[in-house]
């Protein structure tokens, strides 16, 4: 495949069934798309090898509404922002890294287990990163969505519903002890991973990992993604929106754009700007499309600043080459911001 060249469309509806379903069996994704299972898998094994498209947990939609998440905008020494981002890529607690264009030269998203933990870091430790002019952090009140629900849209109405997950039945909520955590590590090297193979590596049985697994997924405490190259599916571009309306109208504001096929990210925030927007856009002139929309559906909003994504570099614990390809990985561990002892 040549650098430009788009993914075809039995790869784009493979990539779009794991969204939907990311753990489907090839068996069930296959007769949803008429392909027997191990052309399936074959097809999933090339992507994955040439970095086109992967598979990561996620953090569930309860254990996010209880973590602490910050979007950070970085000014860098003159020079240094190449290297900066290159340091944050590789740490297990930034989700993600973008080159930006605009106030600021780099935007990532910092998760920690708690507002004490996430302290300790953007008020010591990021300030004292060598290259790091100015941090600036905004702190989420509400996570709507991380980029979990993107997806491309391309299987039909019927299809979707048939990959659509059953949800197991949950158990009484409970907080995820560090066996729960060591999982959510493992997967976030690969979100399909087999249950043997994650019990070997987390010195347990097959089927506690199952068992444990399927609790996580029914309390909500963990999803998974799956996500690909953006550019070669015709994606080239992205922004960062920043909004500013009356807090009542936060929620039913969020629940539209959510809707929106441009949509990627959006988190309400604490101070003078009160949501964050990232969108998607095939080109970078659809941006003034989106502000249009924005300003035409919502005149209660106000875009108050906007930056244009230069370049990705982290994503969702990958790294990624300039044509957004996966390089290396970076098992995402958001409790490793721990608060520091008294």
């Amino acid at each position: 495949m040549t650098p430009d060249a788009l993914l075809r469309e039995g790869d784009l509806e493979l990539i779009d069934a794991l969204q939907i379903n990311p753990r489907a069996t090839w068996a069930e994704i296959g007769d949803v798309l008429g392909v027997d299972a191990v052309t399936v898998a074959r097809r999933w094994k090339r992507l994955e090898r040439d970095g086109l498209a992967w598979s990561t947990v996620a953090l569930g939609r309860r254990r996010l509404d209880s973590m602490a998440v910050a979007f950070l905008e970085l000014t860098c020494e003159a020079g240094a922002a190449v290297g900066v981002a290159e340091r944050l890529a590789r740490l297990p607690y930034i989700f993600t890294v973008q080159h930006v264009a605009g106030s600021y030269d780099l935007f990532a998203i910092a998760v920690a287990p708690d507002l004490s933990g996430l302290s300790g870091y953007v008020l010591h430790e990021l300030p004292g990163l060598e290259g790091v002019r100015r941090a600036r952090t905004h702190v989420a009140t509400r996570s709507f969505d991380l980029s979990m629900g993107w997806r491309l849209r391309v299987l039909n109405p019927a299809q979707v519903a048939l990959l659509r997950p059953d949800v197991p039945v949950a158990g009484g909520p409970r907080d995820m002890d560090d066996q729960d955590r060591a999982l959510f590590v493992a997967l976030s090297v690969d979100g399909r991973r087999g249950y043997r193979d994650l019990a070997a590596e987390l010195g347990t049985t097959a089927r506690t990992v199952q068992r444990r697994l399927n609790r996580l997924i029914a309390t909500g405490d963990i999803s998974f993604r799956c996500d690909l190259a953006r550019s070669l599916a015709g994606w080239h571009a992205s922004a960062v929106l920043w909004l500013s309306m009356p807090d009542d109208r936060l929620e039913a504001t969020a629940a539209e754009l959510l809707r929106w096929r441009e949509t990627r990210t959006c988190a309400a925030v604490a101070g003078p700007y009160n949501l964050l927007l990232t969108v998607g856009l095939h080109t970078l002139s659809d941006l003034h499309g989106v502000v249009s929309r924005l300003r035409k559906q919502f005149p209660y909003a106000s875009i108050v600043d906007r930056q244009v994504v230069m370049r990705q570099v982290k994503l969702y614990g990958r790294v990624l080459d300039p044509a957004g390809r996966w390089t290396s990985r970076v098992p995402l561990d958001p409790w490793a911001l721990q608060a520091s002892p008294p």
